[in-house]
């Protein structure tokens, strides 16, 4: 077994501005953070501004230990940035900035060895809007055909123009990650809205030829399907600070285990306690060692959703 495992993060990497606070955002970027602080080595390729918010995700992620050699720096945009708001059940609404540096993500030949040596690329929709970073995206997902390619869907409604690129990403995909709205939103757009949610799990893991199609459930658990095999996983009950990255937490789990080569029951509750674990911390990475999320783990044994 290799160790450590290399998990790179290909796309946004922002702020996520509260009103008293910031915190490091983005979802690819939060997942491999996630994965990182689990024992990978995290990769970011990205793009921020020249300013003093793309200088501080240089600080904040540096002092994480996130190999940052791959993020660009634009003169001509800034750093993108989210404004959050929690609700009174503490999740969160997201207002995200436009044509900011990740959009503009170039490609160059220095991603080529990282493409050879990366075991899992973890990638979204956000950062593929603007067809420069689109264009990058797809090229590197092209040449990393020897990884695990992992698909956090991750759009903010659906349009066309996010219909051709969830189809273009899908293509490259190994695991496909989505919520309850992105899934509804799957069924509606390839005419399957009348399928069980099992059987349209298995309907994309046969027409994509994906490893894994993974549905997350929040505090309800998850549901995996291998497309021969479907496992169902409650959640874990706790008292939410803030649910910000929690799905991106969850898809973490999912990834290294996965690379670990563990089954889906144990992929699923693994991802389902980071998730939870998450939950009860401020901001979508806060700082933790695996020893602590493992006597998380230990201490909510008896915290599980038996509603499932």
């Amino acid at each position: 077994m290799k160790n450590p495992y290399v998990v790179a993060g290909l796309g946004e990497v922002l702020w996520d501005l509260y009103p008293n606070e910031q915190y490091l955002g983005g979802a690819p970027a939060n997942a491999t953070i996630h994965a990182h602080q689990l024992g990978a080595d995290g990769v970011l390729v990205s793009a921020v501004g020249k300013d003093r918010l793309g200088d501080e995700i240089f600080t904040a992620l540096q002092k994480k230990g996130i190999e940052t050699k791959y993020i660009q720096q634009s003169a001509d945009h800034p750093t993108g940035t989210v404004f959050v708001k929690l609700d009174k059940d503490r999740n969160p609404q997201f207002t995200c900035s436009n044509n900011v540096a990740f959009d503009y993500i170039q490609w160059n030949g220095g991603f080529d060895p990282l493409v050879k040596n990366t075991d899992a690329v973890l990638v979204g929709t956000l950062a593929q809007r603007n067809p420069v970073s689109c264009q990058t995206i797809q090229t590197f997902l092209e040449k990393a055909s020897g990884c695990v390619i992992v698909f956090d869907v991750n759009f903010r409604g659906w349009n066309e123009s996010v219909k051709i690129v969830v189809e273009k990403t899908l293509v490259y995909t190994d695991i496909l990650k989505m919520n309850e709205a992105e899934l509804h939103s799957l069924q509606n757009a390839f005419g399957k809205a009348d399928r069980s949610v099992p059987v349209f799990l298995d309907w994309l893991v046969k027409a994509y030829h994906l490893k894994l199609a993974v549905l997350s459930l929040g505090q309800q658990g998850c549901l995996i399907s291998s497309g021969e095999e479907n496992v169902v996983s409650p959640g874990v009950k706790v008292n939410p600070v803030d649910t910000t990255g929690c799905g991106d937490a969850f898809l973490a789990g999912v990834v290294m285990k996965t690379l670990e080569g563990c089954s889906l029951e144990e992929t699923a509750e693994f991802a389902n306690y980071l998730g939870a674990f998450v939950a009860t911390n401020q901001g979508a990475v806060p700082d933790y060692s695996l020893d602590e999320f493992t006597a998380f783990m230990q201490s909510h044994r008896d915290c599980v959703v038996v509603n499932i």
